[in-house]
């Protein structure tokens, strides 16, 4: 199995002493300007829920789907869908046995959800098994978006759906001494992280490639105020999410609603 993002370790030990914790993703605000520092961060966890939400419209469920969740951390978004569309078929992948049992806590809307330890880029599912896949914030871990597009081309069936968020970063304009500093800062913090800089260019020619449709909704504004927890300006330090909070305000970060329809 691929490496797990050391991230998870703290949350999994918060977790052990009691804490709920539903989502491990950046919250997605609707009105960002009027967001202060306090308000972001007492409604992160609504905010991250409501980043959810988007993604779950833009997958256009219907009663008897088959729905897997790529990388499902630790079940929040998967559990939402089983709350809200209690029709479909919910499975959720994951390659960290921690998280796929806080995946198995007691939630009566997802009782018959099936979570399954697996490789995004080794998908032990037949062909067309799923009529709709979702990744959420993940796919970045990936060993390659493009193997993750194919074996996603594979279980799905032609109309089949694949949505998606995704960081896309660009090298931004700074020292190489800089820019060296902040890739080791996220490999270090949110790693693995394989293909650090890249474009939607790419992602596009890779999911065209595969035999995808890719349309695109930017929510690169909508997410800002998460930086108010994950990396406060008070927080002098180097940290990963204070390198994301640089290439946001550099102009080089893009928080992307991808939505993949198979051909």
């Amino acid at each position: 199995m691929p490496r797990v993002p050391a991230y998870f370790d703290a949350f999994l030990g918060a977790i052990a002493q009691g804490a709920a914790i539903d989502h491990v993703h950046l919250g997605y605000w609707d009105e960002p300007d009027a967001v202060g520092p306090s308000q972001a961060r007492a409604g992160f966890g609504r905010a991250q829920a409501r980043l959810s939400e988007h993604l779950i419209a833009m997958l256009d469920l219907q009663p008897g789907d088959r729905v897997l969740d790529v990388g499902c951390g630790f079940g929040g978004t998967l559990h939402a869908i089983c709350r809200t569309h209690p029709g479909v078929m919910p499975f959720g992948i994951n390659i960290d046995a921690r998280q796929l049992r806080v995946c198995l806590r007691s939630d009566a809307a997802a009782a018959n959800a099936a979570w399954v330890a697996a490789d995004a880029c080794r998908l032990p599912f037949a062909d067309a098994a799923f009529d709709r896949l979702l990744c959420v914030e993940a796919a970045f871990h990936f060993a390659s978006r493009s193997a993750f597009f194919a074996e996603a081309h594979r279980v799905l069936p032609r109309g089949g759906v694949l949505v998606m968020s995704d960081f896309v970063l660009a090298r931004p304009p700074l020292p190489p001494g800089t820019i060296a500093a902040f890739a080791d800062r996220l490999e270090a913090d949110f790693g693995p992280w394989p293909a650090l800089w890249t474009s939607l260019d790419e992602i596009r020619c890779n999911a065209e490639r595969a035999g995808f449709a890719l349309g695109m909704t930017d929510a690169t504004a909508h997410v800002r105020p998460s930086y108010h927890t994950i990396a406060p300006d008070d927080r002098a330090e180097l940290s990963g999410g204070v390198v994301l909070r640089e290439l946001h305000r550099l102009g080089c970060l893009r928080y992307l609603h991808l939505r993949l329809d198979r051909r």
